[in-house]
């Protein structure tokens, strides 16, 4: 055999090697390497030729279940390998619908639509968007919050990435694992702040997977550009570190230096594998992380927290759209929280921020603004001073640790809970809000739904139905003094898909306090007189697609003008740069396109016989 024969064979079983190996490892993940067919202005795509017929009913991108005609069976070679009934999206919509009304509970509906995504993306994003209120709660707050209570359980297949702690060193080759590559958006958590869970550690997991979700039900953000992150640093809660279905590490959190290392090192790696500008959203990490790791690296990375800056945005929005009911201006209230963790000195920083906008200075806002924590009023005199974090909400006051006592006596306007104290809004207080003012705020923004300060019904019974009311997850219809109110929940899903889609699809290098303030004025404006009407003051859920494109042409514009977009030239039509960006739920035709070339005319092509001849007349 000659030295070419030789290679040529070697590197036939090289290949035929690889591809086995390929196909094994590929088989047993959740995402192929690219299967992107539909082109986003911001993704990769392959050639249909690297697609098998199998391909299409392997991975949910492609997968169309039963809605394959018979002519895309027959052209992708999968004819037999399903039923012979064809059905169209709607009719698969109708029996995603009967099977979730048949289950008694909603962890098991929530189960229900994780198994339908890994089974078909499209027609689960279809799914979610053809009623969001009603599914909404069921992907998200409040039933995600059980779901990683029991995520022991419900694990089955990746969603995500898990880094450990011990892999510090590593983390870029980790990055390199996940295999496709075009990723834009990662929500990364540590698992110890789950909503208001606790430290929930490796089981936080369901966070992250659950906020990207939102990202395309509520803002078309392509997922396939997504990735759900959980780092791994351990847990403080013992019954975990004990609990035999525990998929984490089983050791204490790490701290300090080395905690500082390892997220260091995650931030470069994520850029370095995805660029510069790849989006990281920070979610649920503890107060004494959340705000330092947001000031360190809001001004080098692409970076945002939504418990500090989307929660913000989208209170602010209520305070901002409120002022149409009390007829007055955000800085001609007062301003009490109880709560003064990173939601907490967030909310307060964006109504700085607001107050600004109509002409106050930075200190009369704050001095608008009062915040308790644990240890009571956050007052300079205390044992122990103002946290660090909140400094400059300090005031020089006598310390107290009565809260209601504290509401009548500077006579607050607007309570504002972040606390996850449940029921901390007595009757008491809420009694006094309306002896307060007019028209008293009440915003119980604590979850999941037992943690919130007070409802909605008893936030209306005691305060004579003159109250603005919102919480944090739903609550069912007030019914008060034959009046039917459906009040509004400050649902951060209202700001941060927008926020994220105006993010990626210019391409910011950074996302500053001042677009969530415009994504802010943006949902205030969009509150329509009949939502005031009934009680709320934000838009029904089911506008909230339209609102996210709405704030991402706010964003696009505010990047533009803070000169941090990456996409030049601007476009000239926002709006329209935004449709032709999103991603599409309705399903592909993957049927080849066959066309024929059209036929020369007037040329003779000449005969092999002739052509010799021609050649032998030349010689």
């Amino acid at each position: 055999m000659s030295v070419e024969s030789l290679l040529y064979n070697l590197n036939c079983t090289k290949a035929i090697a690889f591809n086995h190996v390929a196909k094994t490892v590929f088989n047993r993940i959740s995402e192929p390497i690219v299967i992107n067919i539909r082109k986003h202005s911001s993704e990769e795509f392959v050639s249909r030729n690297l697609l098998r017929g199998m391909d299409y009913l392997r991975y949910p991108q492609l997968n169309k279940g039963l809605a394959f005609t018979m002519a895309e069976r027959q052209a992708l070679g999968i004819q037999g390998l399903l039923a012979s009934g064809v059905q169209t999206q709607e009719q698969q919509l109708e029996i995603c619908r009967y099977s979730l009304s048949r289950f008694k509970n909603n962890l098991n509906r929530h189960l229900y639509l994780s198994e339908l995504l890994d089974t078909n993306e499209r027609l689960f994003y279809k799914l979610l968007g053809s009623d969001i209120p009603k599914y909404l709660p069921l992907v998200y707050t409040p039933t995600v919050g059980l779901a990683c209570q029991r995520f022991g359980l419900v694990y089955k297949r990746p969603k995500g990435i898990f880094i450990s702690i011990h892999d510090k060193g590593r983390i870029y080759q980790i990055l390199q694992n996940w295999p496709c590559p075009t990723v834009r958006a990662i929500c990364v958590t540590d698992g110890e702040r789950i909503l208001g869970l606790g430290d929930l550690g490796a089981y936080g997991m369901g966070i992250p997977i659950g906020k990207l979700s939102l990202y395309t039900a509520l803002a078309a953000v392509p997922p396939s550009i997504c990735l759900p992150i959980t780092l791994d640093v351990g847990t403080n809660t013992q019954s975990l570190l004990e609990d035999p279905l525990y998929i984490g590490l089983r050791e204490k959190r790490v701290r300090g230096q080395a905690y500082d290392d390892f997220i260091d090192e995650f931030m470069e790696a994520c850029c370095k594998r995805y660029s510069r500008n790849v989006l990281i959203q920070f979610e649920d990490f503890a107060l004494m992380n959340a705000v330092r790791l947001l000031d360190k690296y809001k001004n080098s990375y692409c970076t945002f927290n939504d418990d500090v800056q989307g929660t913000a945005g989208v209170v602010v929005a209520g305070l901002i759209a409120g002022c149409r009911i009390t007829k007055k201006k955000v800085s001609e209230n007062i301003y009490l929280f109880l709560g003064a963790g990173s939601a907490g000195v967030g909310i307060a920083n964006l109504i700085c921020d607001a107050m600004a906008e109509e002409g106050v200075k930075e200190k009369d806002a704050i001095d608008k603004i009062y915040l308790f924590d644990v240890d009571g009023l956050l007052s300079n005199k205390r044992q122990g001073g103002v946290p660090s974090h909140a400094t400059k909400y300090g005031k020089d006051m006598e310390p107290t640790k009565d809260f209601g006592a504290f509401v009548k006596s500077i006579k607050a306007t607007a309570i504002i809970g972040v606390s996850t104290v449940g029921g901390a809004f007595t009757p008491e207080i809420l009694k006094q809000m309306a002896q307060n003012c007019e028209r008293p705020q009440i915003y119980a923004l604590s979850n999941p739904t037992i943690k919130a300060e007070c409802t909605a019904q008893q936030a209306y019974d005691h305060t004579e139905g003159r109250c603005i009311y919102a919480s944090g997850s739903p609550f069912p219809p007030v019914k008060y003094n034959g009046k039917e109110y459906h009040t509004g929940q400050g649902n951060n899903s209202y700001i941060f898909p927008g926020v994220a889609l105006g993010v990626l699809a210019c391409q910011a290098h950074h996302v500053p306090d001042t677009m969530f303030l415009a994504a802010a004025t943006c949902l205030a404006k969009n509150v329509k007189q009949e939502d005031l009407d009934m009680g709320r003051v934000y838009p029904s859920l089911t506008d909230i697609p339209d609102l996210s494109n709405k704030i991402a042409v706010e964003v696009i514009e505010e990047a533009y003008k803070l000169k941090l977009a990456g996409m030049y030239p601007k476009p000239k039509d926002l709006m329209k740069f935004i449709m032709d960006y999103i991603y599409k739920t309705g399903y592909d035709n993957v049927k080849p396109d066959f066309y024929d070339y059209p036929k020369a005319e007037g040329v003779h092509v000449k005969s092999i016989e002739e052509m010799v001849k021609s050649m032998k007349g030349s010689k």
